[in-house]
């Protein structure tokens, strides 16, 4: 299968943080190989799945394999429910991408300093100057649509594309925000507004999460544009189980077995984990490296969701297209950022009667009713929520479960703090206001801490080995040519979308590669 070829780098993950990486080193002219555990799906069949999971309710991705993909999850006493991690990632080539909402945002300047500005959480040994040329070209690889915002970071560069307009039903919300005093933008897109990239724009299909036309992006598109560089191998249905050493620290191998049931060890002169936060986390601590400082797996984070919503007197005529389109930030930082986290807001119109009338056991003409008066006559704001590193809140390895290598299956447990839970009240109040200045009735609240299927952190990035596990270039700790890629490296979550910001970090890690050969 491999052989004995050895390659300049061994990407393991293809995911955005991988593909992005690869992509920059193959078109540079060095060798790479890709070992992606799950397999390619073939994008022409995109309508085939969309139309067997709409009729036969099979899944729309159909990714997970049976004795590959198992955990066990320890967060009810946390966060109220069992997180099943299956529903919040994809092992596949793109990853998670495959199915993402598309949402693209920067971190904001204090993203990157919440201790020393707030007292809660941890500096980034890197600053927002350090990487915003990258945010640009992270911006200009996947095809972001949107606008400057006046309450958004600086950037040195325009986004390639424009922002989609408000949908229908919208415009009511700048009056709200008009009378509060506050400030309502539009939000950025890893989705075309025009054609962009060889791939169309948006034609407003309102099925996002696989997108038939290719208009939102993927991260197996930059995994082919790898390929055809003739500089990049992948490997897929290739599960890397251990990253090999010497004594000396330095990595001398991945050992990795086929679906199928072949072992095989690849070599490269330098490795870049991008597994994302659990499985990049897991294969550390099953390869019993990079954990001195017993920060592996620790600190695993995501972004919490909590919302309420509404009726109004006017139809909004929702479900037009599949996504929002205008988002607030006047309560993302600022003085109050010392007692809670911070908070990003977005506006919603998905409700649908029929689902929620057939939970409440209505049929027929009551369940009619319930649709014609209540569908398109709902309003909601949900708020994004900042998620405090807490190394409580981690990846472990099960001590009763082994997947079909008989490799432990990774233990995952979030935790909350109380900053958290302030931060989840806090937002409430905002949401509540807002609802009622708008002139809702019968506001109801969505349930707490919601999961955003946003993973970060358990190999986070420090100056002090004792305090992370990657250094300010993505290295891990005592090692010369192991490098981490993706937000498992992030030391906070902000509380806004993660993608952006793991992008330009990989693009940043493949350049330090390149200078350093």
């Amino acid at each position: 299968m491999l052989g004995a070829r050895h390659f300049d780098v061994c990407v393991i993950g293809s995911g955005i943080a991988g593909a992005l990486a690869a992509y920059r080193l193959a078109a540079a002219g060095r060798s790479v190989v890709i070992l992606e555990a799950g397999k390619r799906f073939n994008s022409g069949e995109r309508l085939t799945q969309l139309s067997q999971h709409q009729i036969l309710r099979t899944p729309l991705w159909p990714w997970e394999a049976d004795g590959r993909d198992g955990f066990v999850d320890d967060s009810q006493s946390a966060i109220g429910y069992s997180y099943r991690l299956n529903r919040s990632r994809v092992k596949a080539v793109g990853g998670s991408t495959l199915r993402w909402g598309g949402l693209i945002n920067r971190y904001w300047e204090s993203d990157f300093r919440t201790a020393s500005m707030y007292g809660h959480g941890m500096d980034w040994p890197i600053s927002y100057a350090d990487i915003e040329s990258y945010y640009c070209e992270a911006e200009a690889e996947i095809g972001v649509a949107g606008i400057q915002n006046p309450s958004d970071p600086p950037r040195s560069r325009p986004l390639p594309m424009g922002p989609f307009p408000a949908k229908f039903g919208e415009d009511e919300w700048f009056s709200v925000a008009e009378r509060m005093g506050i400030e309502i933008g539009y939000s950025s897109h890893a989705r075309n507004s025009a054609p962009y990239d060889g791939r169309p724009a948006c034609a407003a299909f309102s099925v996002c999460p696989i997108c038939p036309i290719g208009a939102r992006y993927g991260a197996d598109i930059h995994v082919d544009k790898a390929l055809e560089t003739g500089s990049a191998t992948l490997f897929e249905n290739t599960v890397a189980r251990r990253i090999l050493t010497q004594t000396s620290g330095e990595v001398s191998g991945v050992l990795a077995t086929t679906m199928d049931g072949e072992d095989v060890e690849v070599s490269a002169d330098n490795y870049i984990l991008a597994a994302h936060s659990v499985e990049s986390a897991r294969l550390l601590l099953l390869s019993e490296i990079a954990n001195s400082s017993d920060q592996v797996g620790r600190n695993l984070m995501e972004h919490w969701y909590t919302g309420a919503g509404g009726f109004v007197e006017s139809s909004v005529y929702p479900y037009r297209i599949g996504f929002e389109t205008l988002e607030c930030n006047h309560w993302y930082d600022g003085p109050a950022r010392r007692d809670r986290g911070a908070i990003k807001l977005s506006f919603i119109d998905r409700r649908d009667p029929i689902q929620i009338g057939l939970r409440e056991g209505l049929l027929g003409t009551d369940l009619a009713q319930k649709d014609c008066e209540e569908f398109g006559r709902w309003v909601g704001v949900a708020a994004e929520i900042e998620h405090q590193p807490n190394p409580d809140s981690r990846v472990t390895l099960s001590e009763s479960e082994v997947d079909q290598f008989g490799d432990p299956v990774p233990h995952v447990r979030f935790a909350i703090n109380d900053v958290d839970r302030k931060t989840n009240a806090a937002a409430l109040d905002i949401i509540q206001s807002l609802l009622e200045e708008r002139g809702c009735r019968d506001i109801e609240a969505i349930p707490e801490f919601v999961r955003a299927h946003h993973h970060m952190g358990t190999c986070r990035m420090s100056n002090d080995p004792t305090q992370g596990v990657v250094d300010a270039d993505c290295k891990v700790h005592g090692s010369n040519n192991l490098f981490v890629a993706g937000s498992s490296v992030f030391p906070t979550s902000g509380g806004r979308q993660p993608t952006l910001t793991l992008a330009a970090l990989s693009l940043r890690l493949a350049d330090h590669l390149l200078k350093a050969a």
